[in-house]
């Protein structure tokens, strides 16, 4: 089980987890959709991302995101028969280490690559990929491959 992505891409995610610092970023994990998208720990490759505002209330925005599902659906059809897809979702965990909250898994969906970055004092510490288990209780994590 994999997360590949490029060094452009960290650098991207890094440099948004940093300026939204103490809040929370999110956005999209874009690549090649795999043939094989539904089985738990097929490799997912990240060409793009896609950087999106973060739709929580403002005061919880601290230790919450959320995505608007009309941008969901948007770049879902601007992506359709391209041969590239929505493939995962990253979002930063402000002062906390890269691990998924019991928040983070009720709002997991199978099959997508989750991405999070430690941003502790403003700076990246670090980051981990996950996957929901197919029963949805736990996260297994992924490996992440900076090529």
């Amino acid at each position: 089980m994999s997360l590949s992505v490029t060094k452009a891409v960290e650098a991207l995610v890094r440099s948004a987890a940093e300026a939204a610092f103490p809040e929370e970023c999110c956005g999209f994990l874009l690549g090649p959709t795999p043939e094989d998208f539904e089985v738990l720990g097929r490799p997912v490759v990240v060409e793009a991302v896609r950087p999106l505002p973060n739709g929580w209330e403002s005061g919880e925005r601290t230790r919450r995101y959320q995505i608007d599902p009309k941008l969901l659906a948007k770049v879902e059809e601007e992506l359709s028969g391209s041969g590239r897809s929505i493939v995962g979702f990253y979002h930063s965990h402000p002062g906390v280490p890269a691990w998924p909250s019991p928040f983070d898994l009720l709002r997991a969906w199978p099959c997508y690559s989750y991405w999070i970055v430690s941003v502790m004092e403003g700076k990246t510490a670090g980051s981990r990929s996950w996957m929901r288990s197919e029963d949805g209780e736990s996260f297994i994590e992924e490996a992440v491959e900076v090529a």
